[in-house]
């Protein structure tokens, strides 16, 4: 079975090029709802004709249900392409999943720096840590993750960041560094007032990541 990254984004390409070729031909008009139309019975043909491996099915679930409550408004084209394109900014050259070195970390780390955040990957966190920032952004990686989840300088096991700041700057500038945030939460975590975001070995979580919009 493939990897979760992988077969979302088999979906999410294979239902745009679906889409796509559709409108060609003059079977789906141009339209938000048209195409929301469209995604949610092609979501539902997936599932029920197991089109694509079972990790992938709670996603596509999801999916349908948005289409069938919002309408136009769940945007499913635009999440579709966005979840392509931030996948394939982190994939190798045969859109597969590639490894996640520790300088990419270090470089997201020196990014959020530059931009005023206060960084701390010299505490041990804890069950509990209460860290005060003064209002400041901040992003803190516990110690001995920082120094254990690495081989041969390659991530070997997730790590979190605990992020408390503007998150879609924290995200541009994992993003710039080929790194993806998987949300675990955004604010009670064991960091007091920082939300939880996890990076995985090769960006490969088991669920969607926070998505950049390019």
């Amino acid at each position: 079975m493939s990897s979760f990254s992988t077969s979302i984004h088999q979906v999410v390409t294979q239902a745009l090029l679906d889409l796509k070729e559709a409108q060609a031909k003059g079977k789906i008009p141009k339209n938000p709802l048209s195409e929301t139309h469209f995604l949610a019975a092609w979501t539902t043909n997936a599932i029920k004709k197991k089109r694509f491996d079972s990790d992938v099915v709670p996603t596509l679930t999801i999916w349908q249900r948005k289409a069938r409550s919002l309408g136009k408004n769940a945007a499913l084209v635009e999440t579709f392409t966005a979840i392509k394109e931030n996948y394939e900014h982190v994939f190798d050259e045969n859109l597969k999943t590639k490894p996640v070195n520790k300088d990419q970390i270090v470089a997201l780390c020196e990014a959020l720096t530059s931009q005023q955040w206060m960084v701390n990957t010299d505490l041990e966190v804890g069950e509990k840590l209460n860290r005060h920032s003064g209002g400041q952004a901040s992003l803190i990686i516990c110690s001995q993750a920082f120094a254990s989840n690495f081989e041969h300088g390659l991530l070997a096991k997730p790590i979190s960041l605990y992020i408390r700041g503007d998150v879609a700057e924290a995200l541009q500038a994992a993003y710039a560094q080929s790194l993806l945030l998987y949300k675990v939460t955004d604010y009670k975590s064991k960091v007091k007032y920082h939300g939880e975001y996890i990076i995985y070995a090769n960006n490969d979580g088991e669920f969607l990541p926070e998505l950049v919009t390019l």
